[in-house]
C-alpha cells in the first residue's frame, strides 16, 4: 500500500474508532456515577460566579470543571455532560488507535488495542486519565518525526491542559515527553539539553498566565496547600499491600473467579507490562529506532500511574489505566513477536530461546488481559445494552428517552443511588437563587440537583484527614459567614467523626443553627435539617411540613428555640445541634 493511502485509511479507521467508542458509551449511558458530582457542583459554582481558589477549594482540576459549566451554560442537565465525557472518551480512543498502529506498524493492533480501552470502559468522569496519555504520546510521535519548535510548542501546551485537567496528570505528561526527548537524543547530550531547555521554556511560557491568576485569587502557596489537602482525602485509598485475588480465600476456590478477580489480574498484568517494556527498552539492539523513544515516554507515564493512579477499589480504578495499557501492551506484544522472529532465524541458541519465552509469557497475559476486561467490563451484557441489533430506531428512541430525563429538571433517572430525595426539591423550592446550602457529609450531587451553590468553600467535606487544621477551618468559617446560608443539612450518623475532624465549624453550627425536620437516606444515615437562628420561614414545605422562604429575624440565640412551631424540640434531636 502506498504511504499516502495508508494515511488515508489510517484516518478513516480514526475516525471509525470514536464513532465506535461515542456510540458505545452514549447507548450504555444509563446515569452518572456519584463522585461525577463533584465535578459538576464545582461547575455549578463557577456559573453562579464564584472563582476557584478566592471563593472555594479548587484541588487542581480548573479545566475539567470549567469545561462541565461551559456545557451546563449551553444545555444544563446531567445528560450534556455525560455527551461531553463520551466525546473527551471518544477522542482518547481514537489517539489510542493512531499512537498504537504507529508503534506496531499495524492497524489491526491498532484497532485491537482502541478497542480493549472502550470495552474497559471507564467511569465517565475519568475521561483525563485516559485522554492524557494517549494524546502526549501521539504529540510525541508527531515530535520525533518532525523535531521542530512547533511541535515543542504542541507538547508545551498539552502540559499545561494535563495540569489543568488535573494538576498531577501534568506531572506524568511532563515525565513522559521528558523521558521521550532524553532518549530520542541520548546519543548527542548537546541536542538532548538544548531539546529539553526548549521543552521546560515553551511549559513556563504558556503556564504563566495560569500562575499569575491563582496568585491573584488565593496565592501559589495556598493553592498547592489546598491540593495537597484534597489529596489527603484519598490516602486511605493507596495500596498498603498489593491486592490479594479474591478466589484463593473463597470457599468455591477458582471456580468462584469474579469480577474482582479480573480486576486484581489486570493490576498484576500492568504491573508486568512495565517490567517487559523495561526489559525490552534495556536490551533494544535499535537506540535510534523512532519507537524506542515513543515506548520510553509510555513506561514513564505508567510507572507513575501505577505508583499513583492506581488504587482502591481497584474494580473501578484499574480501568483508569486503559490507555497506557491498551498502547504499551499492544506495543510490547508486537515487539516482543518481532524478536522471537530475528532470533529463531539466527538458530535456537539461549537468546532466542529467552525471546520466545518472553513472546509467549507477554501472548499469554494479553489474552487472559483480554478475557479479564471481557468479564470485568461484563462487555457482552452492555453490547447487548447498546440495543444495536433492533436497528437504529431503537437505539434512538433509548438515547432520547435518557436525554429527556437528563435534560428535564430534576433529572431524577441521574439521582445516583436510589429515588431522589424529597431534600433535593426542598432546597430548590424554599431556597434562592442568592443562597448558597451546605451539607456536613460528602454528597455534592445535592447541591447540583438542587442547584444551588455550596457553602464554606467546599463541594464535600473529607474528614479524617483532609482540610483540619486551623488555618481551613478558619476560611470554612470565614466564607460561612459571608454567604446566606439558610438551611445546613447535617449527617447525624456521621457527626462523631464530623466533629472530630472539623470541631471550630461544628461548634460554629451548634450556636448558629436550629433543627426543624429530618430525614433518613439511603445508606440508613439520619439526616437533621437546620436552620439558621436569624431565619424564620414564611410558609412551610409540604407533605413535609419543614419550613419554606426564610425572612431575617432577631431569633432567640437560646436552646429552647422554636421555628413556626414546626421545629423538633432540641432534645428530640442528636448532639449535632443543641
Amino acid at each position: 500500500m502506498e504511504p499516502a493511502d495508508r494515511r488515508r485509511l489510517i484516518r478513516s479507521v480514526a475516525v471509525a474508532v470514536g464513532v465506535v467508542a461515542f456510540g458505545f458509551r452514549l447507548t450504555t449511558l444509563r446515569d452518572l456515577t456519584n463522585d461525577h458530582y463533584m465535578h459538576l457542583a464545582w461547575a455549578q459554582q463557577v456559573l453562579f460566579g464564584q472563582l476557584p481558589g478566592r471563593d472555594f477549594v479548587d484541588p487542581g482540576m480548573p479545566l475539567m470543571y470549567t469545561l462541565s459549566a461551559i456545557v451546563q451554560w449551553i444545555w444544563p442537565g446531567p445528560f450534556s455532560e455525560a455527551a461531553l465525557s463520551c466525546v473527551l472518551i471518544a477522542l482518547a480512543a481514537t489517539a489510542t488507535f493512531v499512537v498504537a498502529t504507529d508503534l506496531t506498524g499495524s492497524i489491526v493492533i491498532g484497532i485491537a488495542a482502541s478497542l480493549f480501552e472502550i470495552a474497559l470502559a471507564p467511569r465517565l468522569y475519568s475521561y483525563p486519565k485516559i485522554l492524557v496519555p494517549a494524546v502526549a504520546l501521539l504529540l510525541i510521535q508527531g515530535y520525533i518525526r518532525r523535531p521542530d519548535r512547533r511541535r515543542v510548542i504542541y507538547l508545551a501546551v498539552w502540559t499545561e491542559v494535563a495540569v489543568l485537567l488535573r494538576h498531577d496528570l501534568g506531572l506524568y505528561a511532563a515525565a513522559g515527553i521528558g523521558t521521550a526527548l532524553v532518549v530520542a537524543r541520548a546519543a548527542d547530550w548537546k541536542r538532548m539539553t538544548r531539546a529539553l531547555i526548549e521543552y521546560e521554556a515553551a511549559v513556563v511560557a504558556v503556564m504563566l498566565p495560569y500562575v499569575i491568576f491563582i496568585q491573584w485569587t488565593e496565592g501559589i502557596g495556598e493553592h498547592f496547600h489546598e491540593a495537597l489537602e484534597f489529596a489527603k482525602g484519598e490516602a486511605h485509598q493507596r495500596f498498603l499491600a498489593p491486592p490479594a485475588f479474591p478466589f484463593w480465600s473463597a470457599v468455591g476456590g477458582l471456580a468462584s473467579w469474579s469480577r474482582m478477580d479480573c480486576a486484581v489480574f489486570l493490576f498484576y498484568a500492568a504491573n508486568l507490562l512495565a517490567v517487559v517494556t523495561l526489559v525490552l527498552l534495556v536490551r533494544t539492539k535499535e537506540p535510534r529506532s523512532d519507537r524506542m523513544p515513543v515506548a520510553a515516554g509510555g513506561l514513564a507515564m505508567l510507572l507513575m500511574y501505577l505508583a499513583i493512579v492506581l488504587r482502591h477499589p481497584i474494580d473501578t480504578r484499574v480501568q483508569d489505566v486503559g490507555a497506557l495499557l491498551s498502547i504499551m501492551g499492544a506495543w510490547a506484544l508486537v515487539e516482543t513477536a518481532r524478536r522471537a522472529a530475528i532470533a529463531a532465524r539466527t538458530g535456537w541458541n539461549r537468546a532466542a530461546i529467552a525471546s520466545a519465552a518472553m513472546f509467549l509469557l507477554t501472548a499469554t497475559v494479553a489474552l487472559a488481559s483480554t478475557a479479564s476486561m471481557w468479564m470485568l467490563g461484563d462487555v457482552g451484557s452492555r453490547i447487548m445494552e447498546t440495543r444495536v441489533i433492533d436497528g437504529p430506531g431503537t437505539i434512538e428512541r433509548t438515547i432520547e428517552g435518557v436525554k429527556e430525563t437528563g435534560t428535564v429538571w430534576p433529572w431524577e433517572r441521574f439521582w445516583p443511588a436510589g429515588e431522589l430525595p424529597p431534600a433535593v426539591r426542598y432546597l430548590n423550592a424554599c431556597t434562592t437563587r442568592d443562597d448558597a446550602v451546605l451539607l456536613t457529609w460528602a454528597a455534592p450531587e445535592y447541591y447540583f440537583f438542587a442547584r444551588r451553590r455550596f457553602g464554606a468553600g467546599h463541594a464535600l467535606f473529607l474528614p479524617p484527614d483532609a482540610f483540619t487544621t486551623a488555618h481551613d477551618q478558619e476560611r470554612m468559617l470565614e466564607r460561612i459567614r459571608h454567604d446566606r446560608i439558610p438551611i445546613v443539612l447535617i449527617n447525624e450518623s456521621r457527626n462523631e467523626e464530623f466533629a472530630k475532624a472539623y470541631p471550630d465549624v461544628e461548634r460554629y453550627l451548634r450556636a448558629e443553627y436550629v433543627p426543624a425536620g429530618h430525614f433518613d437516606i439511603r445508606d440508613g444515615s439520619h439526616i437533621t435539617i437546620a436552620i439558621h437562628r436569624t431565619l424564620k420561614g414564611s410558609r412551610t414545605y409540604e407533605p413535609e411540613g419543614w419550613p419554606c422562604g426564610f425572612d431575617t429575624r432577631a431569633a432567640s440565640k437560646t436552646a429552647s428555640t422554636m421555628l413556626d412551631g414546626s421545629a423538633i424540640p432540641l432534645p428530640a434531636m442528636s448532639n449535632a445541634v443543641p
